[in-house]
């Protein structure tokens, strides 16, 4: 019943107005360089689809080459809305498995070798209730591992060259990107993060899948917060936002839940619109500060549980020094 209750307090997110900032407000990419995780599939796909018409070179983050393939072949063959005769960009893969950390340095390692700019990033792959149990390679809880930790860990490598771009790039043009969702209203309580026991491994009882699912996307969103508290001055805009409900694979262990709900979900170009302008529309700046993004591309509320942690709290600066410590062994 509360989750019901919740979820039509959240209407405006579950059937939002139409988008406002759509491919067409988007400028001339030519020259800029930008990464996508999980770029080969859903939100991503789309997301990088309107990037590579535009003229950006984009760079796929996923574990997959073949997938990248596919997906390249269908974004070269299939132009974004009104931009079919636009300059076109480039498509590139780098390899990098999230569920283990491992990988993080050497896709960091290769990625800075090949580029000299870094303009907007979006930490967009991610994991959504698999089997209860599931783990990363380090032992992690997969969502948390996956949506959090490795993106925190990448983050750590690629920040120093987002700073270097932000230094002549025009302002508030350089941005990072932390994919959260509407599950982040699902959280534990009392401010979305279980801090005591982070991974549930000390539980008597099973955690409830979507409430570990609903802890990671409030991890995405204190990234982002904490991270603008840092580098805003630095001109580095960094965001949150939910997608939206989407039919995307991501759902494929949902189950029964999503079936029952499947009339609310909406086609994945939509969501790669809420990502667009969060990392395009001018009206969000360093001056604003960390703002969270809505559908379709709306600045719009937090939880109020995850608000009044961050707010009163510090459950960011707590969060990000646990990461810190955490993944210090493999930087």
């Amino acid at each position: 019943m509360d989750r019901i209750k919740l979820m039509i307090s959240m209407r405006s997110e579950i059937r939002p107005p139409s988008a406002a900032f759509t491919e067409k407000d988007m400028p001339d990419l030519t020259g800029k360089v930008f990464l996508v995780t999980g770029g080969s599939s859903g939100v991503g796909l789309e997301l990088c689809r309107i990037l590579y018409h535009r003229g950006g070179r984009v760079i796929v983050g996923g574990r997959s080459e073949k997938a990248f393939q596919s997906a390249a072949d269908n974004i070269k063959a299939n132009p974004a809305s009104d931009l079919g005769n636009c300059p076109k960009g480039s498509l590139e893969f780098l390899y990098i498995d999230l569920s283990d950390l491992m990988t993080v340095k050497p896709a960091a390692q290769e990625l800075l070798s090949k580029i000299n700019r870094l303009d907007v990033v979006w930490y967009n792959a991610g994991v959504m209730i698999p089997p209860v149990g599931s783990k990363t390679k380090q032992g992690y809880e997969l969502q948390w591992g996956t949506n959090v930790v490795s993106h925190f860990l990448l983050n750590r490598f690629l920040s120093p060259l987002q700073t270097k771009t932000a230094e002549s790039a025009p302002a508030n043009s350089v941005r990072t990107i932390w994919i959260s969702s509407s599950a982040h209203h699902f959280a534990p309580d009392p401010y979305g993060i279980n801090f005591g026991d982070i991974n549930y491994e000390h539980s008597k009882k099973k955690p409830d899948p979507w409430m570990t699912y609903g802890q990671s996307k409030v991890g995405d969103v204190l990234c982002a917060f904490e991270y603008a508290q840092q580098v805003s001055a630095k001109g580095i805009v960094s965001l949150s936002l939910n997608p939206g409900n989407l039919k995307t694979n991501l759902q494929r262990h949902a189950g029964s839940i999503m079936r029952l709900f499947s009339f609310m979900l909406f086609p994945a170009r939509l969501g790669a619109l809420t990502e667009l302008y969060a990392g395009f529309a001018p009206e969000l700046t360093v001056k604003k500060g960390f703002v969270y993004i809505i559908p379709w591309g709306r600045i719009g509320p937090l939880n109020k549980r995850v608000r009044l942690g961050l707010e009163e709290y510090g459950t960011s600066k707590k969060l990000w020094a646990i990461l810190v410590k955490e993944t210090e062994k493999y930087m």
